[in-house]
């Protein structure tokens, strides 16, 4: 009954359905507002919200680890031959805090108890150096280039005590001499041993003097963790082939002798250069 009478009174159903527009419209309205002011909060929220970003150190005063080896701190951020740091500003102590590397623009001195010693590092003769501390803080190893990523690469080691600093020479000389003499024994690369591809091989040189870089200290500040290595220029017989040394700190001789793959089962990857052949 109640729905015959309902659809017998069309103007009632009209006038209904007319004033309920205005309840829809400002529904609409409301709704409408509350996402613009959803969508307003939401970008207001992002615009403000900070960025979860990963800060870049500025290279002029950040402490990094060595290319090399992570047992060093790269002196200078740079690592080609025209890359430079001129503003850099940076220290680091030794293991026992006595002694600080103080790196100002392209030159390192050293500070011992109230002195400043000079020293023969900066980064233009000694370019892309990184410096490992022995344990005691008696000694410390450095690696650097003549030139850059492409070398030539030399270790240096120096001792450290009230009187300043004093470098034992030739530490690098005996590994370096046995490595070029094992180089020169090898048999052409397989891979070139062919009619069409010898002639690569014949055009090729030895490519002395071979480079040096420092690994870590090993049995304290006695003996250092090196690597000898064929230059990685395509030019080269046997490019970027290393063997690795354990040496005497200060007097260079040779203690033992490891392929690359056999140094890297030892001592693990982060001391030593990588293995691309």
């Amino acid at each position: 009954m109640t729905e015959c009478t309902y659809i017998s009174n069309p103007r009632r159903l009209f006038w209904k359905a007319w004033l309920a527009r205005p309840l829809r419209l400002c529904g609409y309205l409301c709704v409408f507002g509350v996402c613009v002011f959803s969508v307003k909060a939401q970008v207001k929220m992002l615009e403000t919200a900070p960025t979860k970003t990963s800060a870049q150190p500025d290279r002029r005063d950040a402490i990094s680890s060595g290319a090399w080896s992570a047992a060093t701190i790269s002196l200078f951020n740079t690592w080609s031959a025209l890359d430079d740091n001129p503003d850099r500003r940076a220290s680091f102590y030794s293991p026992d805090h006595k002694k600080l590397v103080e790196i100002s623009g392209e030159n390192v001195v050293l500070r011992i108890a109230g002195r400043t010693f000079r020293t023969n590092i900066n980064n233009v003769t000694k370019h892309d150096g990184e410096l490992g501390w022995a344990p005691d803080s008696t000694k410390f190893f450095l690696t650097w280039s003549e030139t850059g990523e492409l070398g030539a690469w030399h270790l240096e080691v120096y001792g450290v005590d009230a009187a300043g600093v004093h470098e034992f020479s030739g530490v690098a000389d005996l590994a370096r001499k046995d490595f070029e003499r094992l180089v020169r024994k090898m048999p052409i690369d397989p891979d070139l041993n062919t009619p069409e591809l010898k002639k690569i091989w014949d055009y090729d040189g030895y490519c002395d003097p071979y480079n040096v870089v420092g690994g870590r200290w090993l049995n304290g500040s006695r003996e250092i963790l090196l690597s000898v290595l064929v230059p990685n220029t395509s030019d080269c017989r046997y490019m970027s082939l290393f063997d690795v040394y354990r040496v005497n700190a200060t007097t260079g001789v040779i203690l033992q002798r490891y392929t690359a793959s056999e140094a890297h089962k030892l001592y693990g990857g982060k001391y030593l250069p990588r293995i691309v052949r």
